[in-house]
Formats: structure tokens, sequence, C-alpha cells
């Protein structure tokens, strides 16, 4: 049985597990990501991670899920929560330290995968996912096939523009989904609203707001509205069968969020309604672990 390893670069943590063919995680570990999240910091803990790995188990290849741009050569061009991170030629610079095949692609694309693979939307040929976690990830299946657009790079539905104020993106713009729908969004308004870090974590946040907290409430409908409204726009573009929702928040917030299907239903074209459904990640914590790992052991295709 061949296995590889997948890491999964995370704005607040790392992920390392070792994945069988089927997709079964037979290691796995958490890690805290560097303050900084310095390239050589970031690939000294990722490597560190491999050796553990290497000395208990056989590994064939290797996959790497990163956050931002990453080209079909595995050049991690620009990434939003990675300021630092600018053409890192991250394939190359793990090949270099381990000389075992790697595959690079972006986080939300590798959990795409795996939902693809082993997950809810198994066999399904045309779906979207969002990741809603530090920022907002975005990956489009299409006829079977991830979609990259002409260099590797597409498929970022976290920056489809929902407002024309509000907070500045990490990628620059003003009106990403990504600064309203995501942790880093929810801790800005947050702030806006005077309410102090511990508030501000995203259970106690939906408790205040169940509570009658106002400026809880507020918060939490910004979350909830702009992503219903980047939805409605998904729908329209693509026409999925599925809408995949993963990363913490959409665990967290789950309770506010099963109504989606519904209504998003309400609001798009006559001939878009009853074509979709809203479902949830069926695969957890360890899901962009386990599509990097996939994506490696079918050589990237």
């Amino acid at each position: 049985m061949r296995l590889a390893i997948g890491l999964d670069i995370g704005g607040t943590f790392m992920k390392g597990g070792v994945v069988s063919e089927r997709g079964d995680v037979l290691d796995f570990m958490k890690v805290r990501t560097p303050e900084g999240r310095k390239v050589e910091d970031v690939l000294d803990v990722i490597s560190e991670i491999v050796r553990k790995f290497q000395g208990k188990y056989e590994i064939s290849s290797i996959g790497v899920a990163s956050p931002g741009s990453v080209t079909k050569d595995g050049v991690v061009l620009f990434s939003p929560n990675f300021p630092l991170w600018k053409d890192v030629p991250l394939k190359d610079f793990m090949q270099a330290r381990f000389s075992l095949p790697v595959v690079v692609d972006n986080d939300a694309n590798a959990y795409a995968f795996g939902e693809y693979e082993i997950g809810v939307a198994k066999g399904v040929g045309n779906f979207i996912l969002l990741t809603l976690g530090t920022g907002v990830g975005g990956a489009v299946f299409c006829e079977g096939r991830l979609f990259k657009g002409s260099i590797g790079i597409g498929g970022e539905l976290g920056h489809i523009i929902v407002g024309s104020s509000g907070p500045t993106c990490g990628c620059g713009n003003i009106g990403c989904l990504e600064t309203y729908s995501s942790l880093r969004g929810i801790q800005e308004f947050a702030a806006r609203e005077n309410l102090n870090e511990e508030q501000s974590k995203p259970m106690v946040l939906l408790n205040l707001a169940t509570r009658g907290d106002l400026r809880a409430k507020k918060i939490i409908n910004i979350f909830k509205d702009y992503l219903i409204k980047a939805l409605i726009s998904y729908i329209h573009i693509f026409n999925p069968q599925l809408v995949v929702l993963g990363g913490g928040l959409s665990r967290d917030y789950k309770v506010i969020l099963s109504d989606l299907t519904e209504i998003v239903n309400e609001r798009v074209m006559p001939s878009f309604k009853g074509t979709f459904k809203v479902v949830f990640s069926s695969l957890s914590d360890e899901a962009g672990v386990v599509g990097i790992a996939l994506m490696a052991l079918k050589d990237g295709h």
C-alpha cells in the first residue's frame, strides 16, 4: 500500500498526516504556525513533520497544501494571510530537501479534492467548496476536474467583491467576501464594536448574539448576509450541484448556516431554483491533509 504525507499550511495551525490510497489517515499531528509566518520558519516546521513520519513509515510522495495563489509549477506567488510569501518555489524547496515526488497546490483545492474522492462530494462532477476560517478559501470542480485557470491560480472565491466598504483585505482590495465572512473579518468588526478579544471568539460571539447582544447580532448578520450574497453569485456563475462549506467557522456556525439552501434558493434566478444544495464538509479537521496527500498519490491529477 502506497503512503503519502499530506501537509496543510494554515494561518493558525499547520497539520500533517500519513495517508493511504484509500484516504485512511494512519498518523496525524497539528502544530501552531510560527509567529510571523516567515518562509524559512514554516519550511523548517513542515520539514520536521516530514522527518518524524519518515522515521515511522515508508513514504512514496509528499503533498503540500498552501494558502494563496499557487501555480501549476508549485510556486506560491502571493498569499493574503502570509504577506512575506512572494514567488516562493515551494515544490522545488521540498523536493530538494527530501528527494521525493512533491505536489503543491492551493489549500482549498486540496480540500475540494478530498471531498471529491472520499467526502460529501464523492462522484459529484460540479461543485464548489468554501473554507471559512482565518480567511475564506475557495475551489471549483467542473465536470469532474478542478478548475484552475491559465496558470493554476483560479478559483479565488474568497475574493469576490460583495461590498463597497469595510476593512481592507489582505489582498489589498476592499469589499472581498473574506473581509466579512472569516475569522479575521469577525475580529475586525468586533473591534469596531468595542468587543474584547474574548468576546470576539466565534462561539462566544454567537452566544452573545443568541442572548440578545445587539453588537454581536450585527456582526453575525454581517457574516451571514455577505456569505449569502456571494453564494447567489456563485450559483449563477458555476451552476453547481453542491456548495460545500468547510473550515472551522462552518462548524462553529452550523446552527445559523443550516438554512442557506432555502435562503439562497429564494434569491436566485427562477431557472436555478432547486438545482443545488448547500452542505457541510464531511472531512473535518483533516480535510486538507487528506486531499493533498491523495493528490500526491495520484500524481496531482
